[in-house]
């Protein structure tokens, strides 16, 4: 996508707004050339007046007729007008609404681990701003073929059938404008590619400034003059950049502006000579001298605002539609067997390192095999790789290498897996009802008021928090505001709501009081008698309602063992474990 032309462009998302709504098109294309014919009837209409004024001989019902004629094509000219505009604004906002649907559901394709790479970000911010421009660049070479091209083609046939020498001046006058204005396309397109990260940057300082997930911190640290300051910065790197290429434009601009100006004079010349010497008619001259004005101001409009506009945004749609093309197939989703045995065999991980382009293994040489049914505890010190291994072991992040299966299903490829729930630390805080808070982890699946219910009471959650299952959370929406741990619980139940036959538990109780959370294990341990459980913990207290304990140290799995047999012996597990022991004593 990134070398196809301008025009390409435009047809491919003419097809794709064909795709969508291909009778809205045609009727829009039929508006746009019924707009041009009426523009034409008004000059014509404005000859044949003034030609029946000049040969009126007394006659004063021809020349009522001549007026009502006249009357009823600026008319017609102004309601086509009116119309046509009109179906586009509406046209444009089912178009907006079809188009981010297609964003949003490529976007969901994309696979996690996509969310670390900056290049990714970058693409997707640069789609999404093109998602709002489709319609309007991708309608420009309707407008210019069914309005401006049939205007002009028909205004060039009535000048040429006055003078050939009038149609053909505007024809040269109308190349160079072209020319200019698609250089302007390479410029803007070299110009959204640098601001991109520079415009993702701002925001994400701004929402440090502002935003409900900063906000308390800022405040305490006194750092918001600082993000301000890289708010800042930010800015005027995004002013710099739009200002070299408005001084260019301008420039362009200035020259196309000189070039019209003096074609202009030099068209009217040529009108004044021929009516003096009777070459056209006086209603001619009339005509023309009075359409001249909206020749010109639509050549005017097709080039400096138009196509103008469109080579401007051209380079943000080009990354929406070059986006919304990288994934056209619905990832397969793997399906577990009824009981299987989870395989990890030689597994490498490493997260993106842009500023060095060397890989640094999270994970090295993982092999691993969890038997059906058994419950595992990962510990180890952070940033030992525990929340990594489970992203693997849950289907979010493909290994660099090696391979993960779950019985005969292979997986670690980023695909999503089905009949895996998970509880993360940084869990989200939907705003929507509590009953949707919960449910929403299991939307494809049966809805059973005595599950939720049951659900709630194992995890802990009170629906007096949100008035009822169908009260708000979240302030966002007037919702009710629960505290951290009540939000914690309300995680916990979403994860353990969804049907599955393995369930991930990575530090999900960090905001529950060692008690609550001793209690909470031991009621996941009644749930997940029928499923595999894998528990991410720092707590090594909790770490003992595990069949097994593997301890991380530096990516790779160190220790592997019960508790009473890890305890037994020199290592990491039992350091930690003594260290703890001191905190409670």
């Amino acid at each position: 996508m990134r070398h196809k032309n301008f025009v390409y462009l435009n047809f491919v998302g003419i097809r794709l707004l064909y795709s969508l709504y291909p009778q809205s098109v045609i009727f829009y294309s039929v508006l746009q050339m019924l707009h041009g014919v009426s523009w034409v009837l008004q000059v014509m209409s404005v000859q044949y007046f003034f030609d029946g004024i000049s040969q009126n001989q007394g006659d004063i019902s021809r020349l009522v007729i001549r007026i009502l004629l006249l009357g009823a094509a600026y008319a017609f000219a102004q309601t086509m007008n009116g119309v046509a505009n009109c179906y586009g604004q509406i046209l444009n906002r089912k178009v907006t609404k079809e188009t981010n649907k297609i964003l949003f559901r490529t976007i969901d394709r994309k696979q996690a681990i996509a969310f670390e790479y900056a290049e990714e970000l970058d693409q997707i911010n640069k789609a999404v701003r093109g998602s709002e421009g489709v319609f309007w660049v991708s309608t420009t070479i309707l407008d210019i073929v069914f309005f401006y091209v049939f205007y002009f083609l028909m205004m060039s046939w009535y000048l040429f059938s006055l003078a050939p020498i009038l149609s053909i001046s505007t024809v040269i006058i109308f190349i160079p404008n072209v020319i200019a204005r698609l250089l302007h396309m390479i410029s803007f397109e070299h110009l959204e590619n640098e601001a991109a990260p520079v415009r993702r940057k701002a925001d994400y300082y701004a929402d440090c400034i502002i935003g409900k997930e900063y906000y308390k911190e800022t405040r305490l640290w006194g750092c918001g003059g600082s993000f301000f300051d890289r708010y800042n910065q930010m800015l005027k790197k995004l002013n710099q950049l739009h200002f070299r290429m408005q001084l260019r434009k301008e420039k362009i601009n200035f020259h196309i502006n000189v070039l019209t100006v003096s074609a202009y004079g030099v068209i009217i010349g040529m009108l004044v000579y021929y009516v003096l010497n009777d070459v056209i008619s006086v209603g001619a001259f009339a005509a023309v001298f009075a359409a001249l004005r909206e020749f010109y101001g639509f050549m005017d409009e097709v080039i400096s605002e138009r196509l103008a506009i469109a080579i401007e945004n051209m380079a943000t749609v080009k990354n929406y539609l070059a986006f919304i093309q990288e994934e056209k197939e619905e990832p397969r989703q793997i399906e577990l067997p009824e009981k299987f045995e989870i395989r990890l065999e030689h597994v490498f991980f490493a997260y993106p390192q842009p500023e060095t382009g060397k890989k640094k293994f999270v994970l090295s040489d993982i092999n691993l095999r969890i038997p059906w049914g058994q419950t595992v505890a990962l510990v180890g010190e952070n940033g030992s790789g525990k929340s990594t291994l489970c992203n693997i072991i849950g289907g979010l992040y493909a290994p660099a290498k090696g391979t993960v299966s779950y019985g005969e299903a292979q997986g670690g490829t980023g695909r999503i897996v089905k009949g895996i729930s998970a509880v993360f630390q940084k869990f989200c805080r939907y705003n929507m009802s509590l009953g949707e808070n919960i449910r929403i982890s299991d939307m494809s699946g049966h809805h059973s008021e005595e599950k939720l219910r049951q659900v709630c009471e194992d995890a802990g959650v009170v629906t007096g928090w949100a008035g009822g299952m169908d009260g708000m959370l979240g302030r966002e929406f007037g919702g009710a505001e629960v505290s951290g741990g009540q939000w914690q619980r309300i995680a916990i139940a979403r994860g353990m709501y969804r049907s599955n036959s393995l369930l991930i538990l990575d530090e999900p109780t960090a905001a529950i009081d060692a008690l609550e959370e001793k209690y909470l294990y031991e009621e996941f341990g009644k749930l997940s008698r029928n499923s595999t459980s894998v528990i991410v913990t720092h707590r090594l207290a909790s770490a003992q309602i595990a069949d097994r304990i593997l301890v991380i140290k530096d990516g790779r799995i160190v220790q592997d063992g019960s508790h009473d047999d890890l305890i037994a012996v020199e290592g990491e597990y039992r350091t930690m474990y003594e260290l703890q022991r001191q905190w409670y004593q």
